[in-house]
């Protein structure tokens, strides 16, 4: 098999000292070559620079990039340079309105052909950063597939055929199901193979950059392939995933009732849950029917991180209790509270506390639950211990913020602080791969003002 390459590309691949295609843009073009005719299989991006022996005219009367014929041997070494390339780009950070912007999925589709890659960039890279990567059978497999994934949305995947493109982004988040808890557990290993030279500090932070990348992926592929029509293979959403008119206090209200059942399931018993509204201007209570915690969001993400957060308060709540009736004299108390700006929802629980020396722990994926490396005692309500770390990662995802407060010996409350405005509804995602295997890693993540201001709407 051979393979049309982009002849610049090509050009500034060859004339590098290094053989990488450090003078490439985020926006090369490929096509698959059968019997020497080429069958264009991505659609052409917005060039950032030009060249005129490099284009030639085409019969619409614009230009189209020439093409270079290279072997598929040689085409891996350039994919691999381009990885490394790719993941010093920095990535843009959407903002939930522009997801719903482009809903068409054929837009969306070359969308994600043109921006996805990156993102898989980043994280390989980030894989490669560590010294001890290859040495982890978890990572060297999640490193393959991260590069399959690459190679199937770079090269294979055509905007055209939106049935085609549908079935290839499937595949991909059905092979993706077990990644966290995966890369989880290869980061255990590393942990252990690395000694000091990677501390905890260093090893969570990858993990918040590895994960939010993650998520900002999923987003975009849930996205399409949930706007995609029926006859696509998707679900024919009109804004997907997200819900334009998402009702916070109707998704609590639900997952109370979900965690509820699977308490009983677990313990044969649960708490009481009182979940209460109020609005700015409200005096009491707000009815139902007033739903004033409407926002746009992505109803998907608050059930996550509130099953987290009530899992979590149901399990030590039932496990603290002396007995049934105690276990009945201790609700948990979920407010749901929101002004023209934000949403904030707060979890209060009776379930003890946790102790202050924990601090900061708490979300950390080598404490507790998860410093056993998936223990056998997991259960559905009480799982690996990854769950807060996660449901904080949502909460970040879009502008939002998780906190917990704890008063030892009596409770904890959690907060969570969620935008409503369309322009505090961005992406916090890792611009580039810019963790070091040294010391700690630079931060890529921009850091948010604290949720204490908020808390004057409760």
């Amino acid at each position: 098999m051979v393979v049309c390459y982009s002849r610049r590309l090509f050009n500034a691949a060859c004339n590098s000292s290094r053989n990488t295609i450090t003078r490439a843009q985020r926006h090369l073009r490929y096509s698959s070559c059968i019997g020497g005719l080429a069958s264009e299989s991505v659609v052409p991006r917005k060039r950032l620079f030009s060249s005129g022996q490099d284009f030639k005219p085409n019969a619409k009367g614009g230009t189209e990039e020439r093409l270079v014929t290279i072997a598929e041997s040689r085409l891996e070494e350039l994919l691999q340079a381009e990885i490394a390339h790719l993941a010093s780009v920095s990535v843009r950070a959407l903002t939930l309105r522009e997801v719903l912007d482009q809903s068409e999925p054929r837009q969306l589709a070359q969308f994600i052909q043109s921006d996805v890659p990156i993102r898989h960039a980043v994280r390989i890279r980030m894989i490669e950063s560590l010294s001890c990567w290859r040495r982890v059978p978890e990572l060297v497999q999640t490193h393959d597939q991260l590069t399959a994934w690459y190679r199937s949305i770079r090269l294979k995947a055509n905007p055209d055929d939106l049935k085609g493109f549908t079935s290839k982004i499937k595949k991909i988040r059905l092979e993706g199901r077990d990644l966290v808890t995966r890369t989880a557990a290869g980061l255990h290993m590393v942990k252990q193979i690395a000694g000091d030279e990677y501390d905890d500090d260093f090893l969570n932070r990858w993990m918040d950059g590895f994960f939010l990348s993650r998520i900002g992926t999923s987003m975009l592929l849930d996205q399409y392939r949930t706007c995609a029509a029926k006859e696509y293979g998707g679900r024919g959403v009109p804004t997907g995933i997200i819900n334009p008119h998402c009702d916070a206090t109707e998704v609590c209200l639900k997952v109370v009732a979900t965690v509820t059942e699977l308490c009983k399931e677990v313990t044969g018993q649960a708490p009481p849950c009182i979940v209460e509204s109020y609005a700015v201007g409200e005096g009491d209570p707000c009815p139902r029917k007033h739903a004033p915690a409407v926002f746009s969001y992505v109803p998907g993400y608050l059930r996550y991180i509130m099953m987290e957060i009530l899992k979590n308060s149901f399990h030590w709540t039932v496990k603290n209790a002396a007995d049934a009736e105690d276990v009945k004299n201790r609700p948990v108390h979920v407010l749901v509270s929101a002004d023209e700006q934000r949403i904030i929802i707060r979890v209060s629980d009776r379930a003890g506390g946790i102790p202050f020396d924990v601090g900061e722990r708490v979300w950390s994926y080598f404490y507790g639950a998860a410093a056993n490396k998936w223990s056998a005692s997991a259960t559905p309500l009480a799982g690996y211990g990854v769950g807060l770390p996660l449901s904080r990662l949502h909460a970040r995802y879009l502008g939002g913020q998780l906190e917990i407060r704890s008063f030892p010996g009596y409770g904890t409350d959690a907060f969570l602080l969620l935008p409503r405005l369309e322009a505090d509804q961005v992406e916090e995602i890792p611009r580039s791969s810019t963790f070091s295997k040294k010391d700690k890693p630079a931060d890529p993540l921009p850091r948010r003002p604290s949720i204490q201001g908020a808390e004057k709407l409760i």
